[in-house]
């Protein structure tokens, strides 16, 4: 309701905007964490990649089995330099991943009890994605070693993730960190702030990540990522 109704949003005043932070109630935290101008969501979809020659190819890269009937956490795998085969559909709906994205660096979200990130947001803009099409970390067995099933599409993610700005250089990602146990599925995108950093002025930043066969692009509107008279990103 909260992104389906602008007019709404400006008609009034947020809570953010006219309550102290120590008045916050949790469900206005949640709001903040999960249904704000920091915190959007968007979908990674399933796409075609076409080469000269016509044929979908792509990098080797584990993916959670998505056809019906699946087992889960079944994977399935796409060797280097073969077609990848046609994204499946069920009940003719396109495969997509629902992904949040959320600022963790913005005052806002660390008020509202964000989790703690580490100590280098100090020069990087940083990014929490939740809900990749990323495979569970297996349970670790005594003894043995437990290999990451999505290295290959963590590097990936990486590789293919920037800010965009109109008229101005993309701000590639430069660091990724995951977490670990429940959280092993989310991702930490580290952006340098350096490099031309991000002002109202922008007026929009798009979250721009390609990897394996996803596509996911997220906009955010900076001027409603204000907080008490500053852009805090």
């Amino acid at each position: 309701m909260w992104a389906a109704c602008p007019s709404l949003r400006a008609a009034r005043k947020e809570f953010w905007e006219t309550k102290d932070p120590e008045s916050w109630t949790q469900a206005e935290k949640d709001i903040l964490l999960w249904q704000s101008p920091w915190a959007r969501q968007g979908f990674a979809r399933m796409e075609e990649q076409q080469t000269t020659n016509g044929k979908r190819r792509g990098q080797s890269v584990e993916m959670p089995d998505v056809r019906p009937g699946a087992p889960p956490g079944g994977t399935k795998s796409v060797p280097i330099g073969e077609p990848i085969p046609r994204a499946p559909k069920a009940g003719g709906e396109p495969v997509q991943f629902r992904v949040l994205a959320r600022w963790e660096t913005a005052k806002p979200v660390r008020l509202a009890g964000g989790p703690e990130v580490p100590e280098l947001t100090g020069q990087f803009y940083v990014i929490r994605l939740r809900g990749l099409p990323l495979m569970p970390a297996p349970k670790a067995v005594p003894g043995e070693a437990v290999s990451d099933p999505n290295e290959g599409m963590l590097e990936a993610i990486k590789a293919g993730s920037q800010l965009e700005r109109g008229g101005k250089a993309a701000i590639p990602c430069a660091h990724l960190f995951t977490g670990s146990g429940n959280l092993s599925t989310e991702v930490l995108l580290f952006f340098p702030r350096d490099r031309d950093p991000i002002t109202i002025a922008d007026k929009v930043v798009t979250l721009e990540s390609r990897f394996a066969v996803f596509h996911l692009s997220i906009q955010f509107p900076l001027k409603e990522m204000v907080y008490r008279g500053e852009l805090a990103l």
